[in-house]
């Protein structure tokens, strides 16, 4: 079995490294999915194009065999994706009449329109009224009412807004607004335009949330550098363009987010959702890579040649160090003029990459890398909630506390507490209330639910990580949480289920998030065997693994595979492992 692990990390490692890009970060290629898809596809039409035959391609390739379309690429069929689909191609061969298009659109299944996001692509073919998109203006007294039921424990994660109709665009004009989710802010105000334009026509309003958008755009020409809010903001303004005004300024705007766009487009025609994760990607390699040498440097094994793993650590950590933004932050995608706002997730594993880097000697500035370390700490501390959580973006507006992003910060804190570098103050308090909100998020059943991968594996496992890194092995909630783990292992040895938390088939990465879990709390498991030998039977001959959807946008829109998460998660499972076997 030593000599099976020693080959398979040998491989999985040095397949990693091949995933370095020339300008120092990791990055994997996201998976396309229907919305950004479509939403590429309804640009070209409104531009009054024949969507691109690679679209369509896309379509016709990705279709299900119930002859629905699904979010993403677990390829469950969703009546808001196939709605979508079917509009799309509608207009497509209303535009260049097709026989075979014409014959795949008479089986796809009939579902009405039900999410506002869909309803809102029906409007703009003429196909639903605008007036009927929205709330009314009356609904403001209850929306504010609901938000502070939203604060009760119990009766605030049973509260959701309503998903068939768009809130009344006056909504901008009142501190709601400013409370909701920074995503929905940035999805919301193309929308409030579109809808504007074609009811009420009210000058300030569309001046302002015009104002608003043209203000957020990034420095790429993106915005929020997600493909459908993007998406959203280039139809705005060409529908801005077409019925209120035609300056060189709204048409330049236009140009550069379609621009950007068509970098989200993928080799197989469909487009991903964001352009990449570089940051997160980056900091798990960074991770990962240095759990490996900490554990066979000392054995003397040195898996891979120690050299060219260490040269890649400390160039992609201070690629890290460029891409930190000036807050103290890092933001989910690297942008050196800190345009994209900074989350807690990618600053906790960002300063835990940091740290660990120095694990494989001197690196290329360390007086810049500490100060990265300390200025993301101190970023962190500013972040945590009340109830010691950290959230995605900023507490309070409209973000809730997230149990990996929590065992994250945890883990850097824990990091930066047992290192040397100077300047940083005690963390153990925000230690201590981030461990106290992660023993009470446990479920009954025994599981921590995730907001950003899925979903109840991810949370548990992270969860039980921090806790056990912490030194809390032995509290209850690690052993239920190590129970759920084991009844919820598949038949084949693996772990799997779908961004919802309900049972799919087995995943590498799943399988190795929770098998990583339990070999840290018992590598004698049995659960943990079997989830080893599942590793060990799904790696390539190159050493790599098939990735599979896992990471979650939202769940409106679904999730997407990245490369990455296929390599890091089963090598740290696989090198926790060879830490004990004889």
């Amino acid at each position: 079995m030593k000599e099976e692990i020693k080959s398979a990390l040998t491989r999985g490692t040095a397949c990693l490294l091949t995933q370095q890009h020339k300008d120092d970060n990791f990055e994997g290629r996201l998976s396309s999915s229907t919305f950004p898809t479509c939403a590429y596809a309804w640009i070209e039409l409104i531009q009054g194009k024949t969507p691109d035959p690679a679209l369509i391609e896309w379509f016709i390739e990705n279709r299900n065999e119930d002859g629905g379309w699904g979010l993403d690429t677990a390829n469950v069929s969703n009546a808001e994706a196939t709605r979508f689909v079917q509009l799309i191609l509608e207009q497509t061969h209303q535009r260049s009449p097709d026989t075979d298009l014409q014959k795949l659109l008479t089986s796809v299944p009939k579902f009405p329109p039900h999410l506002a996001l869909i309803k809102l692509a029906y409007a703009a073919f003429n196909q639903f009224d605008w007036n009927e998109l929205t709330l009314s203006e009356n609904a403001l007294p209850l929306m504010k009412l609901a938000r502070q039921l939203t604060k009760i424990p119990l009766l605030g994660s049973r509260l959701k807004p309503p998903r068939h109709r768009v809130p009344p665009v006056a909504l901008f004009n009142t501190p709601l607004f400013d409370a909701l989710f920074i995503a929905e802010r940035h999805t919301l105000v193309p929308v409030f335009i579109m809808i504007e334009l074609n009811t009420a026509k009210r000058p300030e309003m569309i001046t302002a949330l015009a104002t608003w958008l043209k203000t957020h755009v990034l420095s790429d020409g993106s915005w929020f550098r997600v493909n459908y809010i993007t998406a959203l903001s280039v139809l705005a303004l060409m529908e801005l363009q077409e019925k209120w005004e035609a300056d060189e300024e709204t048409a330049a705007f236009i140009e550069r987010g379609i621009g950007w766009l068509q970098t989200t487009r993928n080799p197989d025609g469909g487009c991903r959702e964001a352009l990449n994760l570089n940051v997160w990607d980056t900091a798990l390699s960074i991770i990962t890579l240095t759990e490996v040498y900490a554990t066979h440097n000392e054995s003397g094994s040195q898996i891979p040649p120690t050299d060219e793993l260490t040269d890649k650590v400390k160039r992609a950590a201070q690629w890290l160090v460029t891409h930190q933004n000036e807050d103290g932050g890092w933001a989910f995608s690297g942008l050196a003029d800190s345009t994209l706002p900074s989350d807690a997730d990618d600053t906790a594993l960002g300063t835990l990459a940091l740290i660990r880097s120095l694990l494989v000697g001197a690196p290329i500035n360390r007086e810049a890398l500490e100060g990265a370390v300390q200025r993301g700490i101190a970023w962190l501390k500013t972040q945590q909630s009340r109830d010691g959580s950290w959230s995605t973006y900023q507490p309070g507006q409209g973000d809730v506390g997230c149990v990996s992003i929590t065992a994250h910060a945890i883990e850097a804190l824990l990091a930066v507490a047992q290192s040397d570098i100077p300047g940083i103050p005690d963390v153990q308090r925000a230690m201590n209330a981030g461990i106290h909100y992660l023993r009470k998020q446990i479920h009954r059943d025994g599981y921590w639910r995730d907001l950003w991968l899925a979903k109840d594996t991810y949370g548990t496992a992270c969860a039980i990580v921090a806790l056990v890194k912490t030194g809390l092995k032995n509290v209850p909630e690690v052993q239920r949480g190590i129970d759920w783990l084991e009844r919820t292992q598949n038949a084949d040895g693996g772990w799997g289920e779908d961004m919802f938390g309900n049972p799919t088939e087995s995943t590498v990465e799943q399988t190795a998030w929770s098998t990583y879990a339990l070999l840290l709390v018992n590598p004698e498991k049995p659960a943990a065997e079997q989830g080893i030998a599942f590793l060990l039977k799904h790696q390539r001959e190159d050493g790599s693994w098939l990735e599979r959807c896992v990471g979650i946008y939202w769940e409106i829109i679904g999730g997407y595979a990245d490369p990455i998460y296929a390599s890091v998660f089963p090598i740290l499972a696989l090198n926790q492992l060879s830490q004990t076997t004889p």
